[in-house]
Formats: structure tokens, sequence, C-alpha cells
């Protein structure tokens, strides 16, 4: 499949029928349209990719979608995994499940970035969760007394507490919270990369911080009860 601005080997979706149809993208109609493929809309493409009615070949309209958005999701990904050879990987991921998903995006709800940043973001948490994993199993210290094993449980639950907590939270409202405090990005430019206006960020924030708040404050009162 071509590509602008990587290298990565996408997969293309399967073979597909030629023939163009009106066809069904969650209960909305959406009508052939006249222009050539390569300006359709990002609704129509993700119509004809979930359809199967594909104009002019088995894999245009994924490799359309695919070239318009690549370095957009590597971009995602990117931010997260701060890791280029992830990210395209994970991008990969991405695309495929825009192959098997596209039926279910509902233009009503939210726009087509927006998806895919959604879709984005959880793959690369994904990937974020199997490295912590690992990284917690390889990185266990050699400790040389028992005050430097006490420190280290402690921070070790500290880690795990939190871990648990921002699991908690909404994919977005994680993202809110990582790219602001995390990665300390300012809220326009979080805002931005979320695809999401600045009071939209603010409100998402708000409900993460006192989700967060709760939990950490419902374990901290169970804890005292034992």
């Amino acid at each position: 499949m071509t590509q602008t601005g990587h290298s990565m080997a996408i997969i293309t979706p399967p073979s597909l029928p030629t023939t163009p149809k009106p066809s069904l993208v969650s209960g909305r109609q959406q009508e052939p349209t006249e222009q050539p493929i390569e300006k359709w809309r990002d609704e129509h493409l993700l119509t004809a990719i979930a359809s199967h009615h594909i104009q002019g070949g088995n894999t245009q309209a994924g490799t359309i979608f695919v070239r318009r958005h690549l370095s957009y999701v590597v971009r995602v990904c990117q931010s997260r995994l701060q890791n280029m050879a992830e990210a395209e990987e994970a991008a990969q991921d991405v695309f495929l499940s825009v192959w098997k998903n596209a039926h279910t995006w509902q233009s009503g709800n939210a726009k087509v970035t927006t998806w895919l940043y959604r879709i984005a973001s959880n793959r690369a948490i994904d990937i974020l969760r199997r490295r912590r994993i690992t990284t917690d199993i390889d990185a266990m210290p050699d400790m040389a007394d028992d005050t430097d094993i006490e420190a280290a449980e402690i921070i070790a639950n500290q880690n795990r507490l939190i871990r648990t907590a921002l699991a908690s939270l909404s994919p977005d409202q994680q993202n809110a919270i990582e790219l602001v405090y995390y990665k300390e990005m300012k809220q326009g430019e979080a805002a931005a990369q979320m695809n999401i206006s600045l009071a939209a960020l603010e409100s998402t924030l708000r409900r993460g911080r006192k989700k967060l708040h709760d939990y950490l404050a419902e374990y901290h009162a169970q804890v005292r009860l034992i």
C-alpha cells in the first residue's frame, strides 16, 4: 500500500466487490458521490469500507483512508509510546480495527478523526500496559537491606495504586490527564492533540480528577478499616 511520511507496511483490507451502491453506516444511509474517490469525505470512505462496495478497485477506499490519516495515527501513538517502532506497529493494528469496525462509526457522535484518536490511544495504552508489566518484572532491584526493601515495596505499591486508579477512568479522561499532568502539555495543545475543544478538555480533566480523588479516598478509607 502507498504511504506518505512513513515506511511502515500497513496491512490492507481484503478484496472487496467493485460495484458502488448506497450503503449503511450505523443506520444512516450514505448516498454515492459523483466525485473522484480521492476527494471523498472520510465518512464516505468508511461507508465504502464498511459496506464492501468500493468504486474502482478492491482496496482503493482503504488505501486512500490510510494515506490520509497514517501520519496522524502514528503521531498519536508516538505521543504516548515515545517509541517510533512501537508507534508504527500500533498504527497497523489501528487500521485493522478500522476495517473491522467501520460500520460502528456514527457521524452524529464524533468526527472521524476523534474516532481514530480513541482507537489509536486505546491501542497505545494496551501496549504501555504490556510494557509496564515486563518492566516491573525486569527492573526488580537487588536490595541491600530491609530498609531498602521496605521503601521499594512502598513505592511499588503506590505506583500500582496510581495505575489502578487511572485505569478506572474513561479513555478520554486517561488521555487528558496523561497529556496535561504527565507530559506537561499546555491545555490548548492537549485539546488539539485530542481533537476536542478547550472547554471539553477542561470538563474531561475535572471529571477525571474527581474520579481519581474519589477512588483514592475510598481506597484509603478501606485501608484504615483493616
